[in-house]
């Protein structure tokens, strides 16, 4: 089905390695495309490389940095070479901790919260000041993201904040227009579903799900 233009969410894909499928995903509408600098993932990006396979990303597409739990010092490396838009924090970054990564580094971020019960929305509303969005991610035992499941979406019934936010998690072309119509979610992120295996894009998996907005 196809998701009507004026319904249309903004759309960031991200777990990108390598020059030819980030030149491919930017000749598609998108808004954000996220790079992940996190050694213990299959998506993460040589640091060494990123200048190069980056440089032809159209100034519309903002770039994202996704890290976790990271040293001002790496941090201080991947905004001099990625020049990233925003900052995902998809760590266990806590309030005093996000405060000091936005006053040092002065770009918008991006806190994700792992879901899996109701309580993980609690006392969220303390980051809302330091934060450009939420990104709202299934929780696994690592809280890192990237595995390819949906948390209960009707958890986020209940939500109660000031900001925007992105659905993650799980999402794909089979379900992404029950995820919109149950959530209203109107920013969704996508990595898992792009890959023809874990860490690894596909050509194919991209064009399948951004003809849902053709």
């Amino acid at each position: 089905m196809l998701i009507n233009a004026k319904k249309s969410p903004k759309i960031k894909l991200c777990g990108f390695k390598d020059k030819e499928h980030i030149d491919f995903v930017c000749g598609f509408n998108i808004d954000f495309i996220g790079f992940v600098f996190y050694k213990k993932s299959p998506r993460n990006v040589d640091l060494q490389n990123i200048s190069h396979i980056t440089k032809d990303i159209p100034a519309n597409i903002k770039k994202v940095a996704v890290i976790v739990n990271e040293t001002d010092d790496k941090i201080a490396q991947i905004i001099n070479l990625l020049k990233p838009d925003l900052l995902q924090l998809h760590g266990e970054e806590n309030l005093e901790r996000v405060k000091e990564i936005k006053n040092k580094f002065q770009l918008p971020i991006i806190k994700a919260i792992g879901i899996s019960k109701i309580q993980d929305l609690q006392n969220i509303s303390k980051f809302e000041k330091y934060c450009q969005y939420f990104l709202f991610d299934y929780k696994d035992n690592t809280n890192n993201g990237g595995s390819g499941q949906s948390f209960d979406w009707s958890i986020l019934d209940k939500l109660n904040i000031n900001i925007d936010w992105f659905l993650s998690g799980g999402i794909n072309k089979n379900n992404l227009t029950r995820a919109l119509t149950q959530t209203n979610a109107k920013m969704i992120d996508l990595s898992s579903a792009l890959e023809e295996k874990r860490g690894q894009k596909s050509k194919k998996a991209i064009k399948d799900f951004m003809r849902l907005f053709a």
